[in-house]
């Protein structure tokens, strides 16, 4: 079916706020629409997925036909390599319909929580990005903040929501765009807003201070173990590919939690730091930076392969500020249930100073056994290293201008 809007949106904004805005914007359609409450008017995927390997059959049907695409905007969902990929699939479909140009009044981006629009490509610039005065609540604190206190805005935002669903009729009335007669795979569609740090390519500067995440995901490449267990948790490569909660959650650890850090509660950049002989000069080259680094281990990992375990014996030896050490316990998995014994003493070895010794929450967590709780705990730990990081940043002193010889004083200067 045909939906008047498609609302694309980080995950990590799906939460009430956004279901009663996206139920009171249906509703306004259905009536300018004349129809009853039971149409679906409005798509809104709210599975609580990530990006996967390919288009999701749903979402791809409603890209391919909804009439205006309607963007929950906010730092989060610029950083969102998918909300990117949705954007970027309409878009090619408005302007394969209208000769390469862009119907722009079918594209119409929401602010849910302010961010900097001078930040964004200038592709973007270019169109709308608020709604209504520059000025309003609606664009200088965001939708989410007037849902948050609605007994006080309840008048602004219902004057809110049928100005914007009387634009997505006038726009979705005046323009009929066909959809795309063949859909490019996910991995072939370019990000509107650049793809995120991790990705296939790098941006231009990375950021430094404690805004910024270096991953290593400590999980071999499954071909190493031969037939001492299977490799479905690591796809291809395992590290960035590893699935430390498969069977039960088959998200890849990389999408996991870089879009979960990206979100606007914490706001952070990421990356991949790839697990390599060299970890130590990496993690001190994060500190130079800035930078905060995150190992998430998977124990099976650490028990099979001796280098990894002597690598993270030299690391362990450390007491930085900088870094810390997460290891998920998966219960489900077959394989590392029937070596559970072997893993846990693996790791007790390797980690001796910071799970034993010199045991801090704030660089060591272990048994972290649900993707819902490494996110709880990885948020929790990265506000506090936040902490740690700005804590030891060196003062920097502004130096005198400079001199064209010494000033000596003293007795020396008599001579």
């Amino acid at each position: 079916m045909a939906y008047d809007f498609f609302l694309s949106y980080t995950r990590a904004n799906n939460d009430a706020f956004l279901k009663k805005f996206f139920d009171e914007l249906s509703q306004a359609m259905r009536d300018r629409r004349g129809l009853p409450s039971t149409e679906n008017v409005g798509f809104f995927d709210q599975r609580d997925i990530e990006l996967g390997e390919q288009w999701d059959d749903a979402i791809v049907e409603a890209l391919q036909t909804s009439r205006v695409f309607l963007a929950v905007t906010s730092p989060g969902y610029f950083k969102s390599e998918y909300c990117g990929k949705e954007w970027a699939l309409f878009r090619r479909r408005l302007e394969a319909a209208a000769g390469g140009q862009l119907l722009a009044p079918l594209i119409k981006p929401i602010i849910w929580f302010p961010y900097n629009i001078d930040d964004l490509p200038a592709a973007l610039r270019e169109g709308q990005l608020t709604l209504d005065d520059p000025q309003g609540a609606q664009n200088a604190i965001g939708f989410k903040r007037l849902l948050k206190n609605l007994q006080q805005n309840e008048v602004t935002f219902n004057n809110l929501i049928d100005a914007l669903a009387d634009e997505i009729k006038a726009a979705a009335d005046r323009h009929v765009v066909p959809p795309l007669p063949r859909v490019p795979r996910l991995s072939d569609v370019e990000p509107a807003f650049g793809r995120a740090a991790g990705g296939a390519r790098r941006p231009a500067s990375v950021p430094t201070g404690p805004k910024h995440v270096r991953f290593v995901y400590v999980a071999a490449d499954p071909n190493t173990f031969g037939a001492a267990r299977g490799r479905d948790p690591y796809i291809d490569a395992g590290g960035a590919d590893w699935k430390p909660f498969y069977p039960v959650d088959t998200t890849r650890i990389h999408r996991l939690v870089q879009n979960f850090v990206s979100s606007d509660d914490l706001d952070l950049t990421s990356e991949e730091l790839v697990f390599s002989a060299n970890l130590i000069d990496e993690i001190e080259d994060a500190w130079e930076k800035r930078q905060i680094v995150v190992l998430i281990v998977d124990g099976w990992t650490v028990q099979w392969d001796g280098q990894y375990r002597q690598i993270l014996s030299q690391l362990d030896a450390r007491l930085d500020y900088h870094w810390c050490v997460l290891v998920p316990r998966n219960d489900d998995d077959l394989d590392s249930a029937r070596v559970r014994a072997e893993i846990d003493a693996a790791i007790s070895q390797t980690f001796d100073r910071h799970a034993n010794l010199a045991r801090n929450p704030l660089f060591y967590r272990d048994n972290i056994t649900s993707a819902a709780e490494l996110k709880r705990q990885l948020g929790d730990v990265l506000i506090r290293l936040k902490e740690e990081v700005k804590k030891r940043a060196p003062v920097t002193l502004p130096l005198p201008a400079a001199l064209s010889r010494p000033v000596l004083t003293g007795p020396a200067a008599q001579e």
